[in-house]
């Protein structure tokens, strides 16, 4: 029988809505890493995410994140199991509020993240996601533009990359 994770990684809603209508608890689930199942369903994004938020989880600091909540965050300097922080999740869930109540409370808003697949700072994953309004956040609380791990995918150069113009202009001035 597929875990609520085989049908999150198969972008598999039906089936999601299916098993959750069964057993209400596979929403409350984690994974192997550690991630719930509505941060892992996050990353997919769209119906995925919509029928995992149907099953109406308990909400964990980083999930409340993941669905545009500014309250019960995260500490300012947690990291997910999969190696991000709120400010980065902030910024790939669109989240200006949270990102300003994390950076308030002392979050880095330089932080490298350490997950296998990317190691930005919040920034980048402001140039990843085309999250506008969460760098203007983060530019007003000191985040550095030019930071990259590689030293040439800055924020900036990945923004005009993916043709985010409004965030190149942001993040150039």
């Amino acid at each position: 029988m597929a875990t609520i994770f085989d049908l999150i990684d198969a972008r598999d809603a039906a089936g999601i809505r299916e098993l959750t209508a069964r057993d209400p608890e596979a929403a409350a689930a984690h994974d192997e890493q550690g991630l719930t199942a509505l941060m892992r369903a996050a990353y997919r994004g769209g119906d995925v995410l919509a029928a995992v938020c149907e099953a109406k989880p308990p909400l964990e600091p980083f999930d409340r994140i993941m669905v545009g909540k500014s309250d019960g965050l995260p500490a300012p300097d947690a990291w997910t199991p999969d190696g991000f922080t709120g400010l980065h999740l902030a910024a790939f869930a669109h989240n200006p509020a949270a990102a300003e109540r994390l950076l308030e409370a002392g979050a880095d808003p330089d932080a490298i993240s350490t997950a296998t697949f990317a190691q930005v700072t919040p920034l980048g994953t402001c140039a990843f996601a085309n999250a506008v309004e969460v760098a203007r956040v983060l530019l007003a609380h000191g985040a550095d533009p030019s930071i990259a791990e590689d030293g040439r995918n800055t924020p900036l150069a990945v923004a005009r990359h993916n043709g985010f113009e409004e965030l190149a202009d942001l993040l150039s001035q």
